[in-house]
């Protein structure tokens, strides 16, 4: 039996919906790519290291990946969010465009530097992205049953750690960076988890195995409630060894991220609009940053 449709599919779809700042942001992937960087920028503060070197990057690389992923739709993308296919479809020179840019971008900038290892890196992690919806490999990873859900979060994670640490190691406090390493995670698989939430009848009719359908929508619920008291678990030990300059940082974070994720799952109780996942689910990516910002105050 399907299941329950998580989107609101009342509203009629338009064939040709108005190129908004909004839709525009979305469908060129500039929110997620902004968010993506801002999270990884959180998560360097958090780590002592310095996230300036690395933010263009983290930009340019998710402009690449999520446009190269929606410059060519698929039938579900049309099935689960047909307004952000039909805007995607509108740009399409304009996503082609900022594929190229940010490649370029992704390819020079190590080049001019002189930091090899970070084009090494940066050209190995382009394949194994891309090789996600596109079978550059001879197999798309989100194919994999369970992997949908669980490779972009640790992308994501390897993403925005794995340059730093290369080039300037791992914090002195080893358990509170694997306290560090395991929120980030689980803050991204939340917020994967209730993406693919939204995809579940595009995916079961795709032939896609991701957590929610395995699970089914009642566990799902139960177990994204579950994660976020993980969440908050973690937030609370990495308080306690953190340190002290960063104990404000983690403070807001235990207050603020379990009442953003937990209105979300409340809102989630009824059927929601696209814009609800592409402005609220896709927030959880600044919380970080908003947090560190705040304590900054």
């Amino acid at each position: 039996m399907p299941l329950p449709l998580p989107i609101d599919r009342t509203e009629p779809a338009a064939t040709r919906p108005a190129l908004s700042a909004g839709a525009t942001l979305h469908a060129l992937s500039l929110y997620v790519a902004a968010g993506i960087a801002s999270f990884g920028w959180a998560v360097c503060v958090l780590a002592g290291w310095d996230a300036q070197p690395w933010l263009l990057l983290w930009f340019c690389a998710a402009l690449l990946v999520y446009n190269s992923d929606r410059v060519r739709s698929e039938s579900t993308d049309a099935f689960n969010v047909p307004r952000r296919t039909a805007v995607t479809a509108r740009l399409r020179g304009l996503s082609l465009a900022l594929i190229i840019a940010a490649a370029a971008v992704l390819l020079m900038l190590p080049t001019v530097c002189r930091d090899w290892r970070t084009l090494g890196l940066v050209i190995a992690g382009a394949i194994v992205c891309l090789n996600y919806s596109r079978p550059l490999l001879g197999f798309r990873f989100k194919e994999v049953p369970l992997l949908k859900t669980f490779f972009p979060p640790t992308v994501v994670v390897i993403a925005v750690t794995g340059l730093p640490f290369v080039h300037e190691g791992a914090p002195e406090n080893g358990r509170y960076f694997a306290l560090l390493i395991l929120h980030t995670w689980a803050l991204l698989l939340f917020n994967m988890t209730l993406c693919d939430l939204r995809d579940t009848a595009g995916d079961q009719q795709d032939g896609i195995v991701s957590l929610p359908l395995a699970l089914g929508l009642k566990r799902t619920r139960y177990f994204l409630w579950v994660l976020l008291a993980m969440v908050q678990a973690l937030a609370l030990v990495a308080l306690v060894f953190a340190p002290a300059e960063l104990a404000r940082s983690w403070l807001i974070i235990c207050g603020a991220t379990p009442c953003y994720l937990g209105s979300l799952l409340l809102a989630l109780r009824s059927p929601r609009s696209e814009g609800f996942y592409e402005w609220w689910v896709e927030g959880i990516l600044f919380l970080p940053a908003l947090a560190v910002m705040a304590s900054l105050v």
